[in-house]
């Protein structure tokens, strides 16, 4: 990465399905296609406009009740399951879109083996209703769905060209943010052909096949007002060298909410990062939120713990930082940027992350992070009166 450029400012949010299919970038069949191209001449497969939804269902508390994991046991069991998968599906982000879905596939496919062991026919069906929810009317596009709806093959043909005209709206709006031109048409554009798809969709589908497909989706239920729906943040890959601190490990330091970040500390994006950093270490280190630092070398310099050592100190940085000078926990995050931050929440989830300056060119990274934080500690809170009662 330039290490002065900071044009990617990411978080993940909307709806569920929006933002689990967020966890995977533009493919590059709508990065390399004009519209009209796509539209008549190559359009892409169904089933890769599909979001893959499962894993991030599993993981949010409201799905696993509605499912009857309701004891500590219960919860544990798919826990440990998706606890297997849970890292190959992070570090799948990072890799080219053809890879990345049929890595989640793998780590779907292990789940739902489990899932066919271990639980009822009944909440195998309630799971599927709660993905064609979670998809959205990107579900019509899955082959099962489709023949039980009887779909046919030029409706099918239509619906692609309006799923895929959503994902060519993001691919410029993307394009454009790399070059650090996003531009208010640009997010107009997308937010229109989000707004218009599901519609569209429906359109195209007889009265009976409507009705049909309200059926299939089940009792309601609001998946997109649900928000734990990332990994078990990975455990740190052990090492001796630590500053202010002796090691840690994120399972001991569950309870707590954690703000983990990735820097290097010749980083010029990274260095603007650190006050805000340390603003939050000493804002909330006696309310349980645990700063954490895991400088990860590019340079040759970064490569030398007492340059690290030295360097932190120049920067006032007082929180816990893990000298990653192997890259072991870069690796096993399949973290890509300097700067990314990411916050965890007290039962060791995933809850959101930033890359790159949390202040570039106007950015609000800092803001919405502190809302999260602050977000997570109301959690906690409620948790510890509940338990007191």
């Amino acid at each position: 990465m330039d290490k002065t450029s900071g044009w990617l400012a990411w978080r993940f949010v909307g709806p569920f399905w929006l933002a689990v299919l967020l966890l995977v970038t533009v493919p590059s069949w709508a990065r390399s296609q004009e519209p009209a191209t796509a539209a008549e001449k190559s359009l892409p497969k169904p089933e890769i406009l599909v979001p893959q939804v499962l894993l991030g269902l599993l993981h949010a508390p409201e799905v696993q009740q509605e499912l009857g994991f309701t004891t500590t046991e219960q919860r544990a069991k798919l826990e440990s399951v998706l606890t297997r998968v849970d890292g190959d599906w992070f570090r799948s982000r990072g890799l080219p879109f053809p890879e990345r879905r049929r890595a989640i596939t793998q780590c779907e496919r292990t789940v739902r083996d489990w899932l066919f062991l271990n639980v009822s026919r009944q909440t195998l069906d309630r799971l599927e209703q709660l993905e064609f929810r979670a998809q959205g009317t990107r579900a019509l596009l899955r082959k099962d769905l489709a023949d039980e709806l009887r779909i046919g093959k030029t409706t099918t043909k239509k619906m692609i060209a309006v799923a895929a005209a959503t994902e060519l709206a993001a691919a410029k709006l993307d394009a454009a943010a790399r070059e650090g031109k996003g531009t208010p048409e640009l997010k107009k554009a997308l937010t229109d052909a989000r707004e218009n798809e599901p519609r569209a969709m429906l359109d195209l589908l007889s009265r009976e096949q409507q009705v049909e497909y309200h059926r299939r989706l089940g009792p309601e239920f609001e998946t997109q007002k649900l928000q734990r729906i990332y990994p078990l943040a990975p455990e740190l890959t052990r090492t001796r060298d630590w500053i202010n601190s002796p090691p840690l490990t994120l399972k001991e330091l569950r309870g707590q909410v954690v703000i983990l970040h990735f820097y290097a500390f010749e980083c010029v994006n990274c260095q603007r990062n650190l006050p805000i950093y340390q603003k939050w270490q000493d804002k909330w280190s006696d309310e349980g939120v645990t700063v954490l630092g895991i400088q990860t070398p590019e340079t040759e310099a970064e490569k030398h713990l007492d340059a690290v050592t030295a360097a932190a100190r120049r920067d006032g940085v007082t929180y816990p930082v893990l000298v990653d000078l192997e890259a072991q926990n870069w690796k096993s995050w399949g973290n890509t940027m300097w700067p990314t931050v990411y916050v965890i929440d007290a039962d060791g989830y995933i809850r959101q992350w930033w890359q790159g300056e949390l202040r570039w060119q106007g950015a609000t990274g800092d803001q919405q992070l502190t809302a999260m934080v602050e977000q997570l500690l109301t959690e906690r809170r409620q948790r510890r009166t509940t338990s007191r009662d």
